[in-house]
């Protein structure tokens, strides 16, 4: 592991038709003031997808002190978020993985969702760390961190990486050298590039 983190991540994929965005927000920020009230919740940020048609036009990153911490807050019967009308793919995270700066605040974020079996990790593993190095090497790739669930997931691994822009992101998986190594990824993924849009 390259980077330690005291907390657990919670990321929260959302699938949520363009016409509903308002409501949809409207519910996320209540379900962020009430979680904001709960002792051991840091940080949250809600990302939007920059196209309609990504798999999963809003997903939550927060930052959470534990697994505990969470369970305890979502089953307050006063907690908003089960109100929600939309399907959500919720779970918690460690960092497996952490380089550059994917924290900054210029750029576009990469958010890719991988649907990875419990007994895939290495194969996974060894076949993102190349991709990662591939693109790593690119202009416009600001740093990126990789998740790994804690538990039972949708996704197994999500990835979080920065980029300066959409055009540069869109040359560096364009390049030739890095078809290949994408393509020796036996795992479906879901990437999509968004901006946040509330903290």
């Amino acid at each position: 592991m390259d980077s330690t983190a005291p907390t657990v991540t919670l990321i929260n994929a959302f699938e949520v038709p363009p016409e509903a965005d308002e409501p949809f927000i409207a519910g996320w920020e209540r379900a962020r003031d009430f979680l904001a009230t709960k002792d051991g919740f840091t940080a949250t940020a809600l990302h939007r997808a920059l196209r309609e048609d990504a798999d999963f036009r809003f997903v939550n990153v927060a930052q959470v002190e534990s697994p505990e911490v969470w369970r305890r807050a979502i089953s307050d019967p006063a907690f908003p978020g089960g109100q929600m009308p939309f399907r959500a793919h919720p779970s918690l995270y460690e960092v497996v993985h952490e380089d550059g700066a994917p924290d900054g605040s210029d750029g576009v974020v990469l958010i890719n969702p991988f649907e990875v079996s419990a007994d895939a990790d290495d194969a996974f593993l060894q076949g993102w760390h190349a991709a990662r190095e591939l693109l790593a090497a690119q202009d416009g790739y600001l740093g990126t961190r990789l998740h790994r669930s804690l538990g039972g997931a949708d996704f197994r691994f999500v990835n979080v990486a920065r980029w300066s822009s959409p055009l540069m992101f869109a040359r560096a998986v364009q390049q030739p050298e890095f078809q290949p190594t994408a393509a020796a990824m036996p795992f479906a993924s879901h990437p999509a590039l968004y901006q946040v849009v509330r903290g």
